[in-house]
């Protein structure tokens, strides 16, 4: 019966994840930025979005990329609500690989189309309607596809008909390498270059993910003319932002706690403030973890901080960490070669006192082939990162550097690390054998190796 025909948008809306929406129900209360926290960063994204950087304005994509926990997700969205309260034309897809809807691309396109559908002038919905009504199965083809016929056609429609905005049009893809297939990362990327390469729709996309492999070569393909780059770094003082979140939510539980009356003026002291954004090491989610722990209202503030720092033992199946301690093994669990990556991090995190964490060096202790350490950890590059060492005597030598000082406690304590679990007396006999052998293959070296007593490399350890 025709009364009971679906119409094109409603199809649409059948076709939506409405968790992914940055003001959706199912992410309530969802991370964003402390006040006055990330200014930086916002501002700087906030001018490119409306044009006022020079060194940006051309660009049409901003890719906004930080290990895990830096707090890309808590930008995100506070970029979000600015631009709703700004009543910029917004579109959001918030990843979560927890979610079996948000942690894949299927519906990607039909979310974004259906907010955008709801902002712009009736005639950009009309378009999708129309779409949806000649091809049904549109949501069955590629995402090539789909951002074709759903958004980039009816978006030039909606141009021709003489609209215009002094406003961008703004999309955000936020936690893209929480997307489940690593291919489909990239080719959301290529995807959105490709939308946005001949400059005729008002539209600007900014994605946020860690640096992972597929995401970093593929953002690396692209011209650094439509391309903006924001690293969540030192440059953007984090250490800074994460001391006043931490001392700002430490006054609240001073001023709300239950327990309020027993938690004494000077608490929680610098010394612990100092130790607590040192193990922070700029993330986020290190500092977010320790406040919902210690805020409990079913327990001591006080005590749960000396739980935190390691003056307390936590109480039988109490987990400060166990946030922390989820992401560490999720990212963990993804990559090959554990056992030997393993004993490379173990290395890097028992070395003596002053030791430089020599790619060249660790290569061949482990008798691995020279770039074998750069392609072990290419999947890890949230956690651990390949780089030059600035003041190492010998000029630019590439060392391994853990970007979480949080990282070490947990693979050091069986409880929380579990399977992944360094034990230390293991590990230095293991790496004891190590030295016998080089020892042994001593009148063979090469004069340059890094073994040679010329070199001097067994001083330190």
């Amino acid at each position: 019966m025709q009364g009971s025909t679906i119409g094109g948008f409603e199809r649409l809306q059948e076709h939506v994840t409405y968790g992914a929406f940055h003001d959706s129900g199912e992410r309530f209360d969802p991370p964003k930025c402390h006040h006055n926290t990330r200014v930086a960063i916002i501002k700087r994204i906030t001018d490119w979005i409306s044009g006022l950087n020079e060194h940006t304005r051309e660009a049409l994509v901003m890719w906004l990329y930080g290990a895990a926990g830096a707090g890309k997700s808590a930008i995100a969205q506070t970029i979000a609500e600015i631009l709703h309260g700004q009543h910029y034309f917004l579109a959001s897809f918030f990843f979560s690989r927890n979610d079996p809807q948000r942690g894949v691309a299927k519906l990607l396109v039909t979310t974004l189309v259906y907010q955008l559908a709801a902002k712009l002038p009736p005639v950009f919905r009309e378009r999708v309607a129309l779409t949806f009504e000649q091809d049904p199965l549109i949501v069955t083809k590629s995402l090539e596809a789909q951002f074709m016929a759903l958004v980039r056609e009816p978006l030039l429609e909606l141009l021709h008909s003489g609209f215009s905005t002094n406003n961008n049009i703004v999309v955000i893809i936020d936690g893209l390498d929480e997307c489940d297939d690593p291919k489909v990362q990239a080719r959301i990327i290529d995807l959105s270059f490709g939308l946005l390469n001949s400059r005729d729709i008002p539209l600007k996309i900014l994605i946020s993910s860690r640096p992972e492999m597929d995401i970093s070569l593929s953002f690396d393909t692209k011209p650094f003319t439509i391309l903006a780059r924001i690293a969540l770094d030192h440059d953007y003082q984090s250490e800074e932002d994460i001391r006043h979140f931490l001392a700002d939510k430490f006054n609240e539980i001073k001023t709300q706690h239950p327990l309020r009356s027993h938690i004494p003026i000077g608490w929680p002291g610098e010394a612990s403030l100092d130790t607590l954004v040192q193990k922070s090491s700029g993330q986020f989610i290190y500092a977010s973890t320790v406040v919902k722990y210690v805020a409990s209202a079913r327990h001591r503030p006080t005590h749960r901080l000396e739980v935190v720092l390691g003056i307390q033992l936590p109480k039988a199946g109490d987990s400060p960490f166990a946030e922390l301690d989820a992401l560490y093994r999720h990212i963990l669990m993804g990559v090959e070669d554990v056992d030997l990556i393993l004993q490379i991090i173990g290395f890097v995190v028992l070395h003596p006192p002053r030791f430089f964490n020599s790619v060249t060096f660790i290569e061949a202790f482990f008798s691995l082939a020279p770039g074998d350490v750069q392609l072990l950890m290419q999947s890890l590059t949230s956690l651990i990162s390949v780089e030059n060492h600035p003041r190492h005597p010998d000029g630019a030598v590439l060392t391994v550097r853990i970007l979480h000082a949080s990282l070490k406690d947990y693979l050091l304590d069986q409880s929380r690390s579990k399977d992944f679990f360094l034990d230390r007396v293991k590990m230095h006999v293991h790496y004891a054998e190590l030295c016998l052998v080089h020892m042994t293959e001593l009148p063979a070296l090469e004069s340059n190796s890094p073994f040679h007593p010329s070199m001097g490399m067994f001083s330190t350890l």
